[in-house]
């Protein structure tokens, strides 16, 4: 179960690609349930959707819609930054908060038995609670005998609605993770980064029920080597503050106004979409910079030579990231988190996160054309060898029948 607000992002498409493999593995076993908004995207991003095993759930007027056809290639902007807690804590009178817990509360619990009635009808033992999919079915938690196993995937690298201190947020509990990773039957980790993230922030999680995803995947089949006949750089990415785009374009102008032949592309939707334009615009980059969403990435990737990711968290094991290895791209990633997990010498550039540093990078792949080739072709070898939907389908299974035995308890 997965909700979306905002731009479509990697735990997305990975989500939907891994419930896809599993549907069509064993079918009538699995069921994705989204709400409107990710249906929207979903829709205009992959084909043959097995729709008799898509439910969606959520008040659809509370949906915000893509505009635009499904074809639009046209970058949307959403306004998804999460203000800081605390900030917001300081500020808020008693009365508003008990006003927010029990509007968090109703909201979830509205949901919550939606979700219920689905698991009724459709015989549901366990669930997967992927980020804020996790909300509505803490109410799980509370009930006796139990009904069903959760199990709460985190893919939250920058850690939002996590606290450190939760007593003083108590109004917060509907609405944000302490209390769904404290609970839940198992606690699925994307990175090893993300699971002691959490940690230190003293959230009291069971060791025994903490598992980490061995790996991501894609689908190997949409990336291929293109002829590359032009040195082109690109950026992939939901267009927010941590994924760093506007130091790529301060970077990119500073290449272009020493190398005006070299093309850029950014590709992705977010809050950052206008600035992005504004920025594009006013130093008249609009011939240099190719800046659209699409839905298939490796289309633009088989032809670029170089990508770029920059988040500030962790770039591991980002899906833009292995796209771009499995295109033949060398890769230059910010040396953050648990980047180093996959991104090393031999198959990329790991810098620190500053433009001077992207900028040194670069300049020696655009100079050194086969030493790029070689970087992705090492890149584009590791990441088919160790990143499977294979392997990871199987880490799922296994994470499925662990929380299914202590429903059972055997």
């Amino acid at each position: 179960m997965i909700f979306n607000n905002g731009a479509f992002g990697g735990a997305e498409k990975r989500f939907t690609n891994l419930f896809l493999h599993l549907c069509k593995k064993y079918p009538g076993n699995f069921y994705y349930i989204i709400n409107k908004h990710l249906s929207n995207h979903i829709d205009r991003i992959f084909s043959d959707l097995p729709l008799d095993y898509i439910k969606i759930v959520g008040d659809e007027k509370m949906s915000a819609e893509v505009s635009g056809d499904n074809s639009s290639t046209v970058p949307q902007y959403y306004k998804d930054i999460i203000p800081d807690p605390l900030e917001v804590d300081s500020r808020t009178w008693l009365p508003r908060k008990i006003y927010w817990y029990y509007k968090n509360k109703g909201r979830q619990k509205k949901l919550f038995n939606e979700i219920n009635s689905l698991r009724e009808k459709l015989g549901i033992e366990v669930f997967m609670g992927v980020f804020s999919g996790i909300l509505p079915l803490v109410f799980y938690f509370e009930s006796s005998p139990k009904k069903v196993s959760v199990i709460f995937s985190d893919m939250d690298s920058w850690f939002t609605d996590v606290y450190s201190d939760p007593e003083r947020l108590w109004y917060r509990k509907y609405f944000s993770f302490n209390y769904a990773l404290e609970n839940a039957d198992m606690v699925d980790y994307l990175s090893p980064y993300i699971s002691e993230g959490v940690k230190k922030l003293g959230v009291k999680i069971n060791p025994e029920n903490i598992s980490i995803v061995p790996c991501s995947f894609i689908d190997y089949s949409l990336c291929r080597v293109g002829e590359k006949k032009n040195f082109e750089i690109a950026f992939s990415s939901r267009l927010e503050p941590d994924k760093n785009p506007m130091m790529y374009l301060d970077a990119a102008k500073e290449i272009i106004n020493e190398l005006p032949a070299v093309k850029f592309h950014i590709l992705g939707e977010g809050s950052l979409v206008n600035e992005i334009k504004n920025f594009i615009s006013l130093n008249d980059l609009d011939q240099n910079i190719n800046f659209r969403f699409h839905k298939n990435p490796p289309e633009i990737l088989a032809e670029t030579s170089v990508f770029v990711s920059l988040q500030s968290g962790t770039n591991y094991p980002s899906q833009s990231v292995l796209e771009a290895m499995a295109c033949g791209n060398a890769v230059v990633a910010s040396n953050t988190g648990d980047t180093g997990l996959f991104i090393n010498d031999s198959n990329g550039i790991l810098i620190d996160l500053n433009c001077e540093s992207l900028v040194k990078a670069l300049r020696k792949l655009i100079n050194e054309p086969a030493i790029a080739k070689n970087i992705g072709m090492a890149g584009k070898q590791f990441a088919e060898q160790n990143h499977t939907i294979d392997k990871a389908s199987a880490y799922y299974l296994e994470l499925f029948e662990k929380a299914h035995k202590k429903l059972s308890g055997s």
